[in-house]
């Protein structure tokens, strides 16, 4: 069943901007109530319980999260598919749609305009290196 989940991470539907962040929070917490991802999100910006319940059951749905078998009253959920492997996939369809497919843009993108520390730079090199020593 868990190696089902992973192949099915890939047909998943994409996230919006608002599924995003509350996914994030379902992440962060791991198994937890809807109560507790609302209050979570509520920290940093307000949305009506209703709408995050929506987005919830939209997560749900989509088959990013699931509900986990309690006696409690609330139901508990629990994340359906990876971080990492979401990640990957929104990072391929990003390369793919916003810089053609091309790595060297998007890097080349991050290195010009985004504030990298000179630490950044770093691990950046050293990663390049490791990959280079590879032969890859």
């Amino acid at each position: 069943m868990v190696g089902r989940k992973r192949d099915a991470a890939k047909e998943l539907p994409p996230l919006s901007r608002l599924e995003q962040r509350i996914m994030g929070i379902v992440w962060n917490l791991g198994e937890c109530s809807s109560a507790a991802v609302i209050s979570e999100h509520n920290k940093s910006e307000q949305l009506a319980e209703t709408t995050i319940r929506t987005v919830l059951a939209n997560l749900r749905k989509k088959g990013y999260i699931e509900l986990v078998p309690t006696i409690e009253r609330q139901h508990r959920l629990k994340p359906a598919v990876s971080r990492e492997k979401v990640g990957r996939r929104t990072l391929r369809d990003l390369v793919s749609g916003f810089f053609g497919g091309s790595p060297r843009q998007v890097f080349s993108y991050l290195i010009k305009e985004e504030k990298l520390s000179d630490e950044d730079l770093e691990a950046l090199r050293k990663l390049i290196e490791e990959r280079q020593k590879k032969g890859n």
